[in-house]
């Protein structure tokens, strides 16, 4: 009974073995500040220049502002980071607070739905970005990482003050 439970435990945690393909992962972190300050939520995605494993290279920072990183293929994940050289893009969406419920929403005919969603999108734009744009595209990033058997393979960013305060619609037509 017990072989049955221990199996049964093992297929409801989906618990999958390391792909072949996959080579040998080492400890990886980000440590994301701004201003000194650590940033929560950061998504953190490790892109391997030149490279064909197909694996998925990531974190999201905690309350330190420390990304664990993880790597992932065909299901399965682990802590580490395959050695080489990485460009890292960094990226923390805003939260659009208040609005409509899911309820509320589905109550409005398409037409009001639809001006809906451009309003809320209009508003979505608007907001500060914590985090430039321009460091979540992996042709803009300054930031590299080059992962190896020895070392810490730790990467500090600071980002400065991002104020992102779009132009209102009139000035665009001056």
């Amino acid at each position: 009974m017990k072989k049955y439970l221990f199996l049964f435990v093992l297929l409801v945690c989906g618990c999958s073995d390391k792909p072949a393909d996959v080579p040998q992962l080492f400890p990886c972190k980000v440590i994301v500040t701004k201003d000194m300050v650590p940033v929560e939520g950061v998504h953190t995605v490790l892109g391997l220049i030149n490279d064909s494993s197909q694996c998925a290279v990531f974190g999201i920072t905690n309350s330190s502002g420390i990304a664990t990183i993880r790597t992932s293929r065909l299901g399965w994940q682990d802590n580490g980071a395959p050695i080489g050289e990485y460009i890292v893009t960094i990226s923390k969406e805003p939260k659009l607070e208040g609005g409509l419920s899911t309820e509320e929403y589905q109550k409005l005919d398409p037409i009001k739905q639809e001006h809906y969603q451009l309003e809320q999108q209009r508003k979505y734009d608007a907001l500060p970005r914590e985090i430039p744009v321009d460091l979540s595209d992996v042709t803009k990033s300054p930031y590299r990482l080059v992962v190896t058997k020895e070392g810490e393979n730790v990467l500090n960013i600071d980002i400065k003050t991002n104020k992102n305060t779009p132009k209102p619609f009139n000035d665009f037509l001056e």
